[in-house]
């Protein structure tokens, strides 16, 4: 099964919808709400294997892990650790890190403790990551090599053996060196080093769609073919952007269709759980389109495993991982996402204009859902709704505009930041209403 460049526009049927899937280990089943008839849009999930029986099929399918646990890749933390030899000492410093692809990530450090300051870069690979979603503890067994100097002029040879992700984790480090300036005798240094990231390094950029993250980690979709040849920089960028849109697009299916089992567990009122359906038809859509505009591409299906639900009943913990979902990645990020494809279908010109146009319409009406998710929950549990729309994240400004890639639909960091700002105050001032 694959998403490929072909549409298929459903008109929204909330009259026919009666169903929601229920997962039952193995695939999501419909249960019966009031009649047997399905809506036109739900048949559209069924062709593609998203509901029923045909999904026992698609359990096997591959699962790609992006190694990060934020849209970009890149994160900025801290490390802590303790020299161990020549000479017991503690060290600590400040470290980016950026994921180049599914198993390796580049990272640069500045580090200082243990005989003076030091700059240390290199790279991290994960030989064992396969990029499936089972987890696996030698998944997250990693290799690190780079070179070191320091202040002092010292320079050397950075070795590591790590246990983790690039925003956290645990190393086995040791300096190896080379040469020195200092009047000192050369000497290896061991030590323990910790590593975290309690922010991202970009926090204000948008997602296409609504990606399903299991454990802190985005699920994408494999790519089976990539049709297009890029023949200029501005080919490849149009391509690449679309490609991503188009990943994240569809990983968003089985955010929804998580969303709407769990919706169910807790309890929450049938047109709510509807509507996440008729979300999850949207994003099919929404990557058809993207596909197309990335030139011809074909994904392959997430497992079915990726939606099945954190909870099987209402409590405390479930709501709470509801309306916090629904204010960080609904009303935010939908709604940025939004704001972002109507600005970017106003500038964009040809075919494009109208597939950013019914993006940015569909993605209103799912930021709606998570505004009416959240209201519910407040309804039965405000002190837990409170609690999840504690933190807006920052909204930071851009200039960088290319017109010649606004004019084939690939938003520019301007756009971004100003639909990103646009989003947070409008949410906050929503918050304030639905929370008074």
């Amino acid at each position: 099964m694959f998403v490929s460049a072909r549409s298929h526009p459903e008109q929204r049927n909330h009259e026919g919808s009666r169903h929601w899937p229920r997962y039952d280990g193995v695939a999501m089943r419909l249960q019966p709400l009031a009649s047997m008839s399905m809506s036109n849009r739900w048949k559209h999930l069924a062709r593609h294997g998203l509901l029923g029986g045909s999904l026992i099929a698609a359990a096997s399918s591959p699962v790609a892990a992006d190694p990060c646990d934020t849209s970009d890749g890149a994160s900025l933390g801290f490390t802590l650790g303790v020299d161990i030899a020549p000479k017991a000492a503690l060290i600590g410093g400040v470290e980016v890190r950026k994921c180049v692809s599914d198993k390796s990530e580049l990272m640069l450090r500045l580090e200082l403790g243990g005989r003076g300051i030091r700059a240390i870069g290199g790279a991290r690979a994960r030989p064992f990551e396969d990029g499936s979603y089972e987890d696996g503890n030698e998944k997250l067994l990693g290799i690190e090599a780079g070179l070191a100097i320091s202040l002092e002029g010292d320079f050397g040879a950075h070795l590591a053996g790590s246990y983790g992700y690039n925003y956290a984790y645990l190393a086995l480090q040791a300096l190896f060196p080379l040469s020195t300036r200092a009047n000192r005798p050369l000497a290896t240094r061991t030590s323990i080093n910790a590593g975290f990231s309690p922010w991202s390094a970009f926090e204000s950029q948008v997602v296409e769609g609504r990606p399903i993250s299991v454990g802190g980690r985005f699920l994408t979709p494999d790519v089976i073919a990539q049709l297009a040849t890029a023949h200029s920089a501005e080919d490849r960028a149009v391509r690449d952007h679309f490609t991503r849109s188009a990943r994240f697009e569809y990983s968003s299916v089985w955010t929804f269709l998580r969303l709407a089992a769990e919706l169910e567990a807790v309890g929450a009122p049938a047109h709510l759980i509807a509507a996440a359906l008729d979300a999850a038809d949207d994003e099919v859509r929404h990557a058809e389109m993207c596909a197309r505009e990335a030139g011809g591409l074909q994904l392959a299906p997430l497992s079915m495993l990726a939606a099945q639900p954190r909870f099987t009943q209402r409590s405390n913990a479930a709501l709470a991982i509801l309306a916090n979902e629904a204010w960080a990645e609904g009303c935010l990020n939908e709604g940025a996402a939004a704001e972002e494809a109507r600005i970017a279908s106003h500038e964009a010109q040809g075919d494009v204009r109208e597939t950013l146009a019914t993006i940015a319409r569909d993605e209103a009406t799912h930021a709606a859902l998570a505004w009416a998710v959240l209201a519910w929950v407040h309804s039965i549990a405000p002190a837990i709704a409170r609690d999840a729309t504690t933190e807006t994240p920052a909204i930071v400004a851009a200039t960088e505009h290319d017109v010649a890639l606004v004019r084939r639909g690939v938003p520019s960091a301007q756009i971004t930041a100003a639909a990103r700002a646009s989003s947070v105050n409008a949410a906050t001032m929503r918050l304030r209403d639905l929370l008074a």
